[in-house]
């Protein structure tokens, strides 16, 4: 059987291709032209999965770049779905076929594509991506994901897109549900050894996207932390808040005032904790970034 070898519209392809007078190391008359096919997110929406969980807010957006140029040689493009496994096997499976128009904004129905896979539901440690094949018109199928060369397309991540890189997929982790009423009352700080650490804090509920931490410092902060919960990828952020208005050190007064935070992190729902690097400011500067910050029951 003849192999058929795949590649892409590049400029080192149309100049092997002009220049008839070199040997090629494979018959130029078997490659195969694909499309480049952007493959993102669609901001606001979910995008981490839950476990056990099949529903959520899961949208993707496919379109062609403009520096792709001519795909009249494309038929139509399949949604491809590709799910790592617990044990790291990876399988795909065709979720959606006959896409024609772009851009286009998919929904992903996350019971459909598992059981597409002979699954219920999403399993703690899954990884699931979309990407996207391409059907050529005469019914053959560039693969964005197999077995043997992995994600397809890689090559035009330097592409800009919309102001951002070009994506060829879209990733998913599996992650314990969030349930922030899980991490009000009592919780343990730990902060980086010049620091110090393990004094105990009270974690309350602002609202679903707030927590409020009092007691920071070993208590010497003016009022409560304020830390913003992004609940689609499970990370935190820390606005910049004055946390101490006349700051000491073990006691004796300091020559700086309006000791702050801010920097941002994520929050774990399966150890219930939220990590967090945070730069540290008084009036005068700043003590520099990199403060690392753990706070769990």
């Amino acid at each position: 059987m003849k192999k058929i070898y795949l590649a892409f519209i590049t400029l080192s392809l149309l100049f092997v291709a002009t220049s008839c007078d070199k040997d090629l190391p494979y018959p130029i008359d078997d490659v195969k032209r694909g499309v480049v096919i952007d493959v993102v997110r669609v901001p606001g929406t979910d995008g981490i999965l839950s476990d056990g969980l099949t529903t959520g807010n899961y949208k993707i957006n496919l379109s062609i770049p403009e520096q792709q140029g001519d795909y009249s040689f494309m038929k139509e493009a399949q949604l491809l779905a590709v799910l790592e496994g617990v044990d790291g096997k990876v399988t795909s499976q065709v979720v959606m076929d006959n896409i024609t128009e772009f851009p286009i904004e998919i929904t992903i129905d996350v019971a459909d594509v598992y059981s597409k896979f002979g699954l219920s539901s999403p399993t703690l440690g899954e990884t699931l991506y979309f990407t996207t094949n391409t059907v050529l018109q005469d019914g053959y199928v560039i693969p964005g994901w197999d077995e043997y060369m992995k994600f397809n397309n890689k090559a035009f991540a330097g592409w800009n897109v919309d102001g951002r890189a070009y994506s060829y997929n879209v990733r998913y982790s599996v992650a314990c549900e969030l349930v922030l009423d899980d991490f009000v009352g009592t919780n343990t700080v730990y902060v980086d050894e010049w620091i110090g650490s393990g004094y105990t804090v009270e974690i309350t509920k602002v609202s679903d996207t707030e927590l409020s931490v009092e007691g920071m410092f070993w208590g010497d902060a003016d009022g409560p932390m304020i830390i913003k919960v992004d609940p689609t990828d499970h990370s935190i952020t820390i606005p910049k808040q004055i946390l101490v208005s006349n700051p000491t050190w073990w006691g004796v007064p300091t020559p700086y005032k309006d000791f702050a935070l801010a920097g941002g992190g994520t929050i774990n729902a399966c150890e219930t904790s939220l990590s967090f690097t945070a730069e540290a400011t008084v009036d005068l500067g700043s003590f520099g970034g990199g403060i690392g910050f753990k706070i769990g029951k």
